[in-house]
């Protein structure tokens, strides 16, 4: 998994726990105002589904990045369904909006091949290039299996000397 990728889903599990967080401190807020003042029960219902969900979206992304994100592929279902209800419960919340651009981030890790081991040839074909150990390995082999002649492995191998 894309190293950039991984740190802004945990950053934004981060954000999911603050957000649960000031949904707990708004709830218990709205008990501690007086009766004539407080807003409607709607609010309450609303913050305990929010805090649900905020909970959810961060578990559900815990278990996308699980072993340092090698089976994000396989688990890629939790990852959208954590952005699907990051999107609807707060569109605007820090979470939601790194789990967007994270979207368009690659998950794919992409490696620089070894400039001393291989050279590139084709678009797929690729030519290793063999220590002298292993290259008179592969003729004793080709040899024993009389790929080639005695007299082309005595070639061969003076050629390497």
């Amino acid at each position: 998994m894309n190293t950039t990728k991984k740190w802004l889903i945990i950053v934004a599990i981060i954000f999911n726990f603050v957000d649960v967080a000031w949904e707990i401190y708004s709830l218990v807020d709205w008990f501690r105002t007086d009766s004539a003042v407080r807003s409607p029960v709607f609010y309450v219902v609303y913050d305990f589904i929010t805090i649900a969900c905020c909970l959810a979206v961060a578990v559900l992304l815990i278990m996308a990045i699980w072993k340092n994100g090698k089976l994000f592929r396989q688990r890629h279902g939790y990852y959208m369904t954590a952005l699907v209800i990051s999107i609807i419960v707060n569109l605007l919340s820090v979470s939601s909006v790194l789990l967007i651009i994270t979207m368009f981030i690659s998950d794919w890790v992409w490696i620089k091949p070894d400039k001393e081991k291989s050279v590139k040839v084709g678009d797929n074909v690729e030519i290793i290039n063999e220590t002298k150990t292993e290259k008179i390995a592969r003729l004793k082999k080709m040899r024993a299996e009389d790929k080639i002649s005695e007299e082309e492995y005595n070639e061969e191998l003076m050629k390497l000397l």
